[in-house]
């Protein structure tokens, strides 16, 4: 991308959601999703999101939550989130996205969400450099709507996460609707 072009970019998403994407983004750049992104339907139609290439991957020592800060309806819905946990592993999507996609999706979080960089695992065994998205500030744990659920659930069984995973998604408990 286009030094100048990076810059406009960046400036655009800081008017629209209050953040911006770290200057040293690298292009293309490792996305770990965990959440509603790993629908494939929903990153590619609702975000728009084309990625050059997608592998089921793991985040290892940390665990799913679902934390009531953040979402459309804070307090009353809880999306997905990690929280740091020593011996646990969040299964999900890696996606590596040129730059200026990734700008696009960085449009999309909430303001309420921090980028973590760290070291994802392939299906392999590939230890990639990923950047994912975390809640900035503790927040209560909570329950997520069960449509929300439901889209998590749906993409586990489509990107072909561990059983036990899908599982542990299934015994997950909802807010309602």
């Amino acid at each position: 991308m286009i030094p100048a072009l990076w810059r406009v970019c960046r400036l655009w998403v800081r008017l629209r959601r209050g953040r911006v994407p770290p200057p040293g983004v690298p292009d293309p750049v490792w996305y770990f999703a965990y959440g509603s992104n790993m629908n494939e339907r929903l990153f590619r139609q609702r975000r728009h999101m084309t990625p050059l290439e997608t592998r089921i991957g793991r985040l290892r020592d940390y665990r799913l939550c679902f934390s009531v800060a953040g979402g459309m309806r804070p307090g009353v819905s809880a999306p997905a989130n990690i929280a740091e946990a020593p011996g646990s592993t969040v299964h999900g999507v890696l996606y590596l996205l040129p730059r200026r996609k990734f700008v696009r999706l960085d449009a999309s979080e909430g303001a309420q969400y921090g980028y973590l960089w760290t070291e994802a695992e392939d299906s392999a065994g590939n230890r990639l450099p990923v950047v994912t998205y975390k809640l900035r500030w503790p927040a209560s744990e909570g329950l997520p709507s069960l449509r929300y659920l439901n889209i998590v659930r749906e993409a586990a069984r489509q990107r072909g996460l561990p059983d036990d995973y899908v599982r542990f998604l299934d015994d997950t408990g909802h807010a309602g609707e």
